[in-house]
């Protein structure tokens, strides 16, 4: 079994019962076939209406998950893993993940410097993982808005000892 993180989106639905639409993490899509594989996943919701998630798959399911719309695999598996060989390319498509998750870039600078590959998995995760926004439903509209409060985010070492 092998290991991926990815971050990806959250999809709205009509629950069975209740009167509003719910999110959930659109990994979620893939858990028959990640147990199928004898896998597990699991996520904490950050900024943007997106999650941060670890899967334990086989190479062929996480190369499929990784090919589904939204979705991005991180380019390392373990989070003390350095950033250092990656490319200029695989640098940006990070940087700009997180803004386009809500952090500025006087954020990432703060905590990443002007160079992410001087780092490691962790660090780029731990800033994405900072905090989340309280989502509503706006009846009016019918869309689920998150603008509400910040809330605590899930430890991003509770994510990764859950799956091993």
């Amino acid at each position: 079994m092998a290991i991926g993180w990815f971050i990806c989106p959250y999809k709205r639905e009509i629950p069975q019962i209740g009167p509003f639409p719910v999110r959930y993490c659109a990994m979620d899509d893939f858990t028959p076939q990640i147990r199928a594989d004898g896998g597990d996943w699991t996520e904490t919701e950050i900024l943007g209406n997106h999650a941060i998630v670890k899967v334990r798959a086989s190479d062929v399911l996480l190369s499929t998950i990784a090919a589904t719309e939204g979705f991005i695999r991180l380019p390392k598996n373990r989070l003390d893993d350095s950033l250092s060989d990656l490319t200029t390319k695989q640098k940006k498509v990070l940087k700009d993940k997180l803004e386009s998750l809500g952090y500025s870039l006087t954020e990432i600078r703060a905590d990443l410097g002007n160079d992410i590959g001087t780092k490691k998995l962790r660090d780029v995760l731990k800033l994405a993982a900072k905090r989340r926004l309280k989502p509503r439903y706006d009846k009016d509209t019918d869309t689920i808005i998150l603008d509400g409060p910040e809330q605590p985010v899930r430890p991003l070492e509770d994510v990764d000892g859950a799956v091993i």
